[in-house]
């Protein structure tokens, strides 16, 4: 069944503990609603502001809700139920707009330039479009279906620290870190709880100020914002 509801008109299944957010219904979200579907594992929603895009899905068991998926996330965010989980499918760190956008008005945050000495830090890195910081433990193109052993099926190598884990551990003056960790839905497929963007929420803004670096990180892959929270 299909159908684009108003964010301010979610269903029961909408609020299931077992629903599934599709934000962003590209070539990732594409990939992720066919193999999420297949699963059958609880209700599915893909939201894009693309509605030819999200015909494309018709064939699927899934619902299409058709506006834009960050700002679908932050108005249906109250009503979701904490263990619903998120699919980021948008080429921009949903995490953080996210953030920002829940916090207009009540907090001003800004994105900053990625400090200067993050890169060296790290293991393989690319500047994102919207000023984030993309980084990898690979510089080639990874397989779709990688299941995320601790062991690369390409190189052989030990993911040890994971990069969640690598990121944890990093120490730049004047910044504190929070990783948002991905966890495997399907191979090649990550995800997180509604709740993790809501603990992620209260540790940003417990203090009355500060620097940030947001990182969403699954085993080998991950992104880094810079912010700044201000009253």
């Amino acid at each position: 069944m299909h159908s684009s509801p108003k964010t301010t008109d979610l269903t029961p299944d909408m609020r299931s503990a077992e629903a599934v957010f599709i934000i962003g219904a590209g070539h990732f979200g594409m990939r992720a609603a066919e193999l999420l579907s297949a699963a059958d594992k609880g209700p599915i929603f893909a939201v894009d502001v693309d509605e030819a895009q999200l015909s494309t899905l018709q064939a699927l068991p899934l619902r299409t809700i058709a506006g834009d998926g960050i700002r679908f996330l932050c108005d249906a965010f109250p009503e979701l139920h904490p263990r619903s989980t998120i699919v980021p499918a948008v080429p921009l760190h949903l995490a953080y707009e996210w953030l920002k956008r829940t916090l207009e008005g009540d907090r001003l945050v800004r994105k900053l330039d990625i400090p200067k000495g993050l890169v060296p830090l790290l293991p393989h890195t690319w500047p994102a479009d919207d000023g984030s910081l993309l980084v990898s433990f690979a510089d080639y193109v990874c397989p779709d279906d990688c299941p995320e052993p601790a062991y690369c099926t390409v190189t052989g190598e030990r993911r040890d620290p994971p990069l969640y884990g690598l990121l944890r551990s990093l120490e730049v003056p004047g910044f504190r870190v929070h990783v948002i960790r991905s966890y495997q839905l399907a191979p090649g497929l990550g995800g997180y709880r509604v709740e993790t963007l809501q603990a992620t929420m209260h540790t940003l803004t417990k203090k009355a100020a500060g620097k940030w670096l947001l990182c969403t990180s699954c085993r080998c892959h991950g992104v880094v914002t810079a912010l700044d929270i201000a009253r």
